[in-house]
C-alpha cells in the first residue's frame, strides 16, 4: 500500500517528460514551482489525462483519494481512503469500475515511501527507479460532490509486489513502463488483471529521515 509518494519537479516539467504522448497542456497560473516531496493523502497532486478533445494530455490538480462519482455530498463526508486500488479487482470493485472503464490518468512521480518495522520504531524507505528520473502510476480519476460543488479526486492501482519492494511490504505501487503509458490511458484496455511488481534491479530503496 503506497500512502505516501513526491514528485520534486516544477509542473512545467511535465510537458518534456510526457511529450512522447503529445502536446501537455498546462495551467500555468496554477502550475507549481517547488518540489513535492511528500505528497499525502487528500492533498492535491498533478495527474495527466486525455482532454475531452482526446489530443495530446492535460495537466491537472486532483485530490489524492478516489471518491466515487456516486458520492454527492462534500469529501470531507466520504470516510473511505480510496489512494490505492488493487489492480487485481478494480474491474469489478463498485468504487473504482466506472472509473476504470471511462476516467484513466497518469500519477507522475520521482519517488515513493514505505514503513518497515513495529508502531513506536517504524523505519522510512524512500524507493526510487534508476532507469527513470521520472515514473508515472497508472491512475483512474472520478468527479463527485453536489450539484454545483464537485471535485475531482484521483487514485493510484497497486499490486504484488516484486523481488525488491517483498521485503518491505507486501503490496507495492504498480509502475509503468513508458510504452504503457498510452495503452494505458486508453479505457478499452482491459490491462490491470495482468499488472504484476517491478522487475528485480529496477527499484531501488534507501532509508529516509525526514
Amino acid at each position: 500500500m503506497c500512502n505516501r509518494y513526491g514528485y520534486l519537479h516544477p509542473d512545467r516539467q511535465l510537458s518534456f517528460e510526457f511529450s512522447d504522448l503529445g502536446p501537455v497542456r498546462l495551467d500555468v497560473a496554477h502550475g507549481r514551482n517547488e518540489p513535492r516531496d511528500q505528497i499525502r493523502p487528500t492533498n492535491l497532486a498533478p495527474i495527466l489525462r486525455r482532454p475531452a478533445d482526446g489530443e495530446g494530455l492535460e495537466v491537472a490538480e486532483l485530490r489524492w483519494g478516489l471518491v466515487p462519482f456516486f458520492h454527492k455530498k462534500p469529501a470531507k463526508d466520504w470516510k473511505m481512503l480510496g489512494t490505492n486500488a488493487r489492480s487485481e479487482s478494480v474491474a469489478t470493485t463498485g468504487m473504482y469500475r466506472g472509473a476504470y472503464t471511462r476516467r484513466r490518468c497518469l500519477v507522475p512521480a520521482t519517488h515513493y515511501f514505505e514503513w518497515t518495522g513495529e508502531k513506536g520504531a517504524k523505519v522510512m524507505w524512500r524507493f526510487k527507479v534508476p532507469s527513470q528520473e521520472t515514473f508515472a502510476f497508472p491512475g483512474l480519476w472520478d468527479r463527485a460532490g453536489p450539484p454545483g460543488e464537485e471535485f475531482e479526486s484521483f487514485t493510484l492501482l497497486t499490486s504484488a509486489p516484486g523481488p525488491d519492494q517483498a521485503a518491505y511490504h507486501d503490496r507495492q505501487p504498480v509502475i509503468l513502463n513508458p510504452h504503457q503509458w498510452s495503452e494505458w490511458l486508453d479505457p478499452s484496455n482491459d490491462m490491470a488483471a495482468g499488472f504484476k511488481g517491478s522487475p528485480a534491479g529496477t527499484i531501488e530503496a534507501e532509508r529516509f529521515t525526514p
